[in-house]
């Protein structure tokens, strides 16, 4: 076996290059590939086509299964759940689990509910808040001003930084940093727009009507059949395929691609980053309570309504509960992308060790320039089907 760091992520804007260097036909899927002889690999990705217009984002089979053109590092395998935690009992733990790191913590708040969820989750079981700090921006008191108030009045000597102008450029990280990411991925990461595109009600349909439906593919329907068996439990609507496609290939995304936030300082490794939702005991949480993923299919405001509730339960603010819906919180991933071209901290790839694989003609890219760096060095990383 090969005990070479593997993959964590990859930046296909480059990666692709590296695909066509090793001779790996693909067949690109949005940001996303195929490639002939991984079927299984193309049956993911063609799942992935059925729920998104245009994938993005690695696909990690967490369950360890499929054959993938590229040899990525599944940093935490999916394991059947454990018992049925109540929700605060959940995040208390996770609470509990960094502040056991001994060392400061970043919370960064985008204003939606999965990052203000975990805000709570501190500010209600951190023992000490000196450990803590607020990261913030404008756009964060865009989305829940109200929030933001109420939290520095009743903590007033929380500490808090707003990143905008240029000191994301420049602050300098030196815990960890913690966000709300996972808290999509675990919940079927359920955008409106396929609400929209599809008609709520379809939900609630046989996932293999749906599928069949989309691609006309009974081999797709086969694999998914079994693969699905995986879950230890029925997946039968296409809510439940969705919950057990994004948690099991999508939720991996986050953290290692974060990551490149901290390129420009010094000691960068994969554990300075992290995603509250990202652990087995929420994972566990839902499979146990999918039916809270969305309570009326008819209504999009109550998906994660669960979250808005236990944010609540702190927080008193029956505008919130009741009315606030689901908007994508991208403040985080602009400035992290602004902050790659601004500071030249372009990548090509991630490994597991925290090795960055880049060439310094970025974005500019050449076989000439990468065969002059990595030689043949990194052909552990592709695969021959």
């Amino acid at each position: 076996m090969n005990s070479s760091p593997l993959l964590v992520s990859v930046n296909y804007q480059y990666f692709f290059n590296l695909l066509t260097w090793q001779g790996v036909p693909f067949e690109q899927v949005g940001s996303l590939f195929k490639s002939p002889g991984f079927q299984q690999h193309n049956h993911l990705i063609d799942v992935n086509k059925i729920f998104s217009n245009h994938p993005r984002g690695d696909l990690v089979d967490r369950l360890g299964r499929v054959k993938s053109p590229v040899n990525f590092k599944v940093l935490r395998p999916w394991q059947l759940p454990g018992q049925d935690l109540d929700l605060d009992v959940v995040f208390e733990t996770r609470v509990k689990y960094y502040v056991n790191q001994n060392t400061s913590l970043d919370l960064f708040w985008s204003g939606g509910a999965d990052s203000t969820a975990l805000v709570v989750a501190f500010l209600q079981h951190a023992p000490c808040l000196d450990q803590i700090r607020l990261i913030y921006s404008p756009f964060s008191l865009y989305e829940n001003q109200e929030f933001f108030n109420f939290v520095t009045k009743r903590f007033p000597k929380l500490s808090t930084l707003d990143i905008s102008g240029d000191v994301y450029l420049h602050d300098n990280f030196n815990g960890i940093v913690v966000t709300g990411h996972g808290g999509d991925e675990f919940t079927a990461s359920l955008d409106e727009s396929f609400v929209e595109e599809y008609g709520s009600d379809v939900l609630l349909k046989p996932w293999q009507d749906f599928f069949y439906q989309q691609t006309r593919d009974q081999d797709l329907i086969d694999f998914c059949t079994q693969y699905f068996l995986a879950a230890g439990r029925p997946i039968d609507t296409v809510l439940d395929a969705r919950w057990w496609f994004y948690a099991t290939n999508k939720s991996q995304v986050f953290t290692p691609r974060d990551m490149s936030f901290l390129f420009n300082q010094s000691n960068v490794c994969l554990n300075r980053f992290s995603a509250f939702f990202d652990c087995q005991e929420f994972e566990d949480y839902m499979w146990h309570h999918s039916d809270q993923i969305i309570t009326d299919v008819n209504d999009y405001r109550s998906y994660k309504k669960f979250l808005r509730q236990y944010i609540y339960k702190f927080y008193h603010n029956e505008n919130y509960l009741h009315n606030s819906a689901k908007i994508n919180s991208l403040q985080f991933q602009f400035y992290r992308l602004k902050k790659t071209e601004l500071l030249d901290l372009r990548w090509i790839g991630i490994l597991e060790d925290a090795t960055v694989i880049r060439t310094k003609n970025l974005p500019f890219l050449s076989e000439k320039e990468f065969r002059a760096q990595y030689g043949h060095s990194l052909d552990y990383l592709f695969n021959s089907p």
